[in-house]
């Protein structure tokens, strides 16, 4: 039995709301069923562990801990081949893609989990640029190796960038994680009837602008692109304010440097190294 945390379905009715425009197949994502590229090699019964760094799954990339590339272990949702985020740790695996900025993708996965080992409920957080990440769970105490029990979820963002990373992140330790299969992307454009009932509020042109109103988002549309929405980009305006701020405390400092030339402050004390004891790493847990 999977378990989605309330932020994760909050974001898909978001994005359902928010977007009703046209919903188009991606091609962008290289590989989301995790197939044998030519690099596979089955040493480990079944599965092969890929370690941080390891680029046999290229385009995917092990950004953190390790991953297990399974083949005959278990049967995969769709194809051959699936994941283990958890291989003998915790791993992250990615992808990035060329995205429009704008368009909303909805991304699909096949979630299960290794039923070999504890713990029975399995964890992951899924991510992308522009995106709030999102926690999923997955009970597997119901599954065994020869059924896995593959249920879909989904995860949607709003592209802000020219292209965007899409992350997912076991948050189970050990070597029995949450299982990945089946990742496909839907993209969404956007049109002038999804700036109707505040859609516009949760929207973006192509530029990144945001909309200060209905009648802005619409004048985008409108032109084709045109007229761009009236706000900038989050990120800008944040760091234009940031370097206000920053502007502002170096007038106050000066002004307080100047008013207590002679005020002496007393040198802070230093601060006592901690010593570190070493710690012992447990050996990797077969599966």
């Amino acid at each position: 039995m999977q378990r989605r945390t309330g932020l994760g379905i909050a974001l898909a009715l978001i994005a359902t709301l928010a977007l009703t425009g046209s919903a188009l197949a991606f091609t962008g994502l290289i590989n989301g069923s995790f197939e044998d590229n030519g690099n596979y090699v089955d040493v480990s019964g079944g599965f092969e562990e890929l370690t941080a760094g390891d680029a046999s799954l290229a385009p995917w990339t092990v950004d953190a801990g390790s991953i297990d590339w399974i083949g005959t272990y278990w049967p995969a949702q769709d194809g051959a081949m699936s994941i283990d985020l958890s291989g003998t740790s915790a791993g992250t695996l990615s992808q990035t893609f060329a995205t429009t900025i704008g368009n909303t993708y909805t991304v699909s996965f096949g979630l299960s989990g290794n039923p070999a080992g504890d713990p029975a409920v399995k964890t992951l957080d899924v991510s992308a640029t522009g995106g709030t990440p999102a926690s999923y769970s997955y009970d597997a105490s119901g599954n065994d190796l020869s059924n896995m029990n593959w249920t879909t979820e989904t995860y949607s963002f709003l592209a802000t960038s020219a292209s965007s990373t899409l992350s997912f992140i076991s948050t189970t330790d050990g070597a029995f994680g949450p299982a990945l299969d089946n990742v496909v992307i839907t993209e969404t454009v956007p049109t002038k009837d999804d700036c109707k009932q505040g859609g516009w509020q949760t929207m973006i042109d192509t530029a990144g602008n945001a909309f200060k109103n209905q009648g802005d988002c619409v004048s985008f549309f409108a032109t084709k692109g045109k007229n761009l929405g009236a706000l900038p980009p989050v990120a800008a305006a944040g760091a234009a304010e940031a370097a206000s701020s920053a502007k502002h405390a170096d007038k106050q400092q000066t002004k307080v440097t100047t008013k207590h030339t002679t005020e002496r402050h007393a040198p802070k004390a230093k601060a006592k190294a901690k010593s570190h004891s070493s710690h012992g790493h447990g050996s990797k847990k077969s599966k």
